[in-house]
């Protein structure tokens, strides 16, 4: 694809293109919780904190750590090769005032593999970078994302439109939205003779590689993919819950069914009709809900696994929303069965239920729901 520079780097037809590409191979992610991260960087825990970023980024690394002094400029030739955290002057110098490294190793393991498991990886940061926490969590996050990049051997891992793209795709588009400006005032006093004059400074320091425009498109794109990944998540829910419904009132029915063929069978000296007496005698198979009840706890571990897999949805790719289209199909179908079946149980309920007095009726009532 040709990229059209403009005078702040990139187009957003090129960061459209580069969305949808990565789209397709690193997928989309709910935005990251930042308290906990912010928290462990406040109380100067930073190595717990940039594990926490990794962890989210899908790498489960060991972090070792260490830190250089403020104002360090970054050196190429010292064994980290990404380098490039904020925009760079003509000669590539940061401009900005966090250092924030990340060593990528030759011997990456590729993602999310078992190798990747506290997989060393040596991090460098700056010794006052805990002064704004979610400009380093936007910075490492950036970071992180070229290993991400490289451990999938990406055809554009050493691109930082893509990288920034990737921190963003992958739960970080918030933190970024805040910690991507850092603005610093100074206000100057002059105290003269008879009068004074006071000069206020503003400096606003802007991290990663996207222009506002650039930020401001991408943001707006990945939150709509988003909501669309989210709404297919949202339907299984609710599909979920009919289902659980549905079982519930049926298992209830099971319960009804044999409370009250064990009342009719205390209760002999009533009249029955003639026929309603041939389908009451065929009650009395020792099996006669066994199928129904072994489908019931089939259905009911099923169930388990479809909330277990809702619940820790955060993560969309294509393998996952196809995930999502068979889980439907399967409640579906599950759902048309149970009917299926339970239309004999109901039945013999009805039947039963007419010769039941109202004080035992109420009183299974009370005593299932208690039950379910």
């Amino acid at each position: 694809m040709q990229v059209n520079f403009d005078m702040d780097g990139v187009d957003n037809k090129y960061i459209d293109h580069a969305i949808t590409t990565l789209l397709s191979t690193v997928g989309v992610k709910e935005p990251v919780d930042s308290k906990k991260i912010v928290f462990l960087i406040r109380s100067k825990k930073v190595k717990e904190g940039i594990k926490e970023i990794a962890k989210y980024l899908g790498l489960p690394i060991e972090v070792n750590l260490s830190y250089v002094p403020k104002g360090y400029t970054p050196n190429a030739n010292d064994g980290f090769q990404s380098t490039h955290l904020v925009k760079t002057d003509s000669r590539g110098r940061g401009v900005g005032g966090i250092t924030a490294q990340v060593s990528i190793p030759s011997n990456l393991p590729f993602y999310g593999t078992a190798g990747m498991v506290n997989f060393p990886i040596n991090v460098r940061v700056s010794e006052d970078c805990g002064n704004n926490p979610m400009t380093l969590i936007s910075v490492m996050a950036h970071e992180l994302s070229h290993i991400v990049l490289h451990s999938m051997w990406h055809k554009e891992k050493d691109n930082e439109f893509y990288t920034d793209l990737t921190a963003m795709m992958l739960g970080f588009e918030d933190v970024m939205r805040s910690g991507r400006k850092v603005i610093k005032t100074d206000t100057i006093t002059d105290r003269g003779f008879m009068s004074s004059r006071t000069t206020t400074t503003t400096q606003t320091t802007t991290y990663g590689y996207l222009s506002d425009e650039n930020f401001t498109f991408a943001l707006g794109k990945i939150k709509k993919i988003l909501k669309t990944y989210k709404s297919s998540k949202n339907q299984l829910a609710k599909k979920i819950k009919v289902l659980e419904k549905q079982l519930r009132k049926q298992k209830m029915e099971t319960l009804f069914f044999k409370r009250y063929l064990n009342y009719l069978d205390k209760n002999l000296h009533q009249k029955i009709a003639q026929q309603d007496g041939h389908w009451i005698a065929s009650f009395h198979q020792p099996d006669y809900t066994d199928e129904f009840e072994s489908a019931m706890q089939r259905t009911e571990n099923e169930l388990k696994q479809f909330t277990f897999f809702v619940h820790n949805l955060n993560h969309y790719t294509d393998h996952r929303f196809e995930e999502v289209k068979k889980y439907e199909a399967r409640i579906q179908s599950i759902g048309i069965d149970m009917n299926s079946k339970y239309d004999r149980v109901r039945g013999a309920v009805i039947i039963l239920k007419k010769y039941v007095s109202v004080g035992h009726r109420f009183q299974s009532f009370l005593k299932i729901r208690s039950m379910c």
